[in-house]
């Protein structure tokens, strides 16, 4: 027995154990919950097939959830985007206080996203009290009930979604910027490339990969993190205006215990996330 061909895989076989046991069987048992109506109590599950797939077409409960999201992550996610790219393209190391200000915009990441919406509730107070709407009064604007108008809550939670995830996305732009070899600049100072040719021709194009990360890690957030700040700042409403596809989802399962249902929900947001991650690959790798 040749002990140095099958040591590689001895050494892998933790690794591939514990994905099977805590990811692959999971998925498995998962998929298998979304074929049966179950309400996670009783020991008979009713088979019924493709049936709750079926039904998500007919559910305008579970169809306004998905507008929404998609709403949320299409603005949520260029604008964060965006504005971490621009902050750290700016953010010199010469700057004083650099450390200190890469500090300061992280820190939303780390913060709880409980804590997170407790102190935007209080920003977002409907009365004069409110942080914003006191800053509002200046300017002779009177309170907006941010969380309690249609128009506004989709706004606010848009604001506190970025606000919320441009300090990680700047740190890791900042670290692709860092990775860009100075000397590949220089060459083109040297043909006379100006800021705004060097940014599009060279920096651009050699942040792809940082990029595509930023997206991706970006929309997922969007489609999964967001729970915890709707569930304290508007629960959804009003009217089902903040009603996203995971509070739909914690509704369906742990509210009206419909398991297999809240399974095949679960199941159409991964096959969603996995489909704009392929497109956003695509798009990345072509532009």
């Amino acid at each position: 027995m040749n002990k140095k061909k099958y040591t590689p895989y001895l050494l892998i076989a933790p690794t591939y154990i514990l994905f099977i046991v805590f990811f692959i069987i999971p998925l498995i048992y998962s998929f298998s919950l979304t074929l049966v109506d179950w309400n996670g109590f009783s020991i008979d599950k009713v088979f019924v097939g493709f049936q709750n797939y079926m039904r998500l077409f007919d559910d305008k409960d579970f169809l306004n959830a998905l507008k929404n999201t998609l709403i949320y992550a299409a603005i949520t996610v260029p604008l964060s985007v965006f504005i971490s790219l621009v902050l750290s393209y700016i953010m010199d190391e010469t700057i004083k206080g650099y450390q200190f200000l890469k500090g300061v915009f992280f820190l939303p990441h780390i913060v709880s996203l409980v804590a997170v919406g407790v102190v935007w509730s209080w920003i977002f107070l409907p009365d004069k009290y409110g942080l914003l709407n006191s800053i509002l009064s200046v300017f002779g604007i009177g309170p907006m009930k941010w969380f309690s108008d249609p128009n506004l809550a989709m706004p606010a939670l848009i604001i506190i979604g970025v606000w919320k995830s441009i300090g990680y996305n700047m740190v890791i732009f900042i670290a692709g910027l860092l990775s860009i070899s100075k000397s590949i600049n220089e060459a083109a100072e040297i043909d006379g490339a100006n800021s705004i040719q060097k940014f599009f021709r060279i920096t651009m194009p050699l942040l792809r990969p940082t990029m595509f990360f930023v997206i991706v890690s970006s929309t997922i957030y969007s489609f999964f993190q967001i729970f915890d700040i709707v569930k304290v700042t508007t629960n959804g409403g009003p009217i089902g205006k903040t009603e996203m596809l995971v509070t739909y989802l914690y509704k369906v399962g742990f509210v009206e215990y419909e398991i297999g249902y809240a399974s095949a929900i679960a199941f159409v947001l991964f096959a969603l996330t996995v489909l704009i991650t392929v497109i956003q690959k695509k798009f990345v790798e072509e532009n």
